[in-house]
């Protein structure tokens, strides 16, 4: 049983700022984190968090991990990998914008808890499936569309080497509380929100008022299932 919460919240200016300044209020000063999906560099939004000044681990199976300049220690690998010898050494964990992308959901998540010591917390922020955006982005990946739907819509903008297949099957309250309590956390903290600008880059000119519109909907409803971007603070049990 995983003790959970939920709460809607306004949409932030910057989600992986807003993620990173709720992970420093955790991070104590020279904590051991681990970034799993570090990329090139993304230090900027990450401030809040690097002023704590913890001990910064990357994890990433891409090349662009090699550019990043804030991490301590660079494994270009994936963390199911990486977890087997660093078991329990981690005080943070913090994931952004990666579970769209894991396969296998219960492994991802065993392999976080496994490099975190007890009482350890593992941030994330990704996509909701059941909105509208994350419904459709789940749909085309299933038909083998997304990317020539994509391409479609963006053609001149794309910036290929950073587009990342998404199979969308970690991404919904649901999925993350069963497999965190299956890997042995025992408190999940969601706080949700709509954040229409990040959707509305992808829409034809046509369809540009639907985000806004929607946000405006969502909100006045208050229903966390309806906002667009799900971020949690999962405790692993002590």
């Amino acid at each position: 049983m995983v003790l959970t919460t939920v709460t809607v919240v306004a949409p932030p200016q910057n989600p992986v700022r807003q993620l990173a300044q709720w992970a420093s209020e955790s991070c104590t000063q020279g904590a051991s984190v681990l970034n799993v999906g570090a990329g090139s560099n993304v230090s900027g939004a990450m401030q809040p968090l690097l002023r704590r000044g913890p001990y910064l681990v990357g994890v990433d199976p891409d090349a662009a991990i090699e550019h990043n300049v804030t991490l301590a220690e660079r494994h270009r690998m994936h963390i199911e990998e990486f977890a087997e010898n660093h078991p329990g050494r981690f005080d943070m964990i913090l994931s952004t914008y990666v579970l769209e992308h894991v396969e296998r959901p219960a492994e991802f998540a065993a392999a976080c808890a496994h490099v975190l010591r007890p009482g350890g917390v593992w941030f994330a922020l990704t996509l909701n499936v059941r909105h509208y955006f994350g419904a459709t982005t789940w749909a085309l990946s299933r038909l083998n569309a997304a990317d020539r739907v994509l391409h479609w819509l963006k053609a001149d903008e794309l910036v290929h080497e950073h587009h990342f297949p998404t199979v969308y099957r970690f991404n919904s309250q649901a999925v993350i509380r069963r497999e965190c309590a299956s890997a042995g956390f025992d408190s999940i903290d969601f706080r949700c929100y709509d954040a229409p600008r990040s959707y509305q880059w992808y829409m034809p000119g046509a369809l540009s008022w639907l985000p806004p519109a929607y946000c405006r909907m969502a909100y006045a409803i208050g229903s966390a299932q309806m906002m667009g971007h799900l971020t949690f603070r999962a405790t692993k049990a002590c």
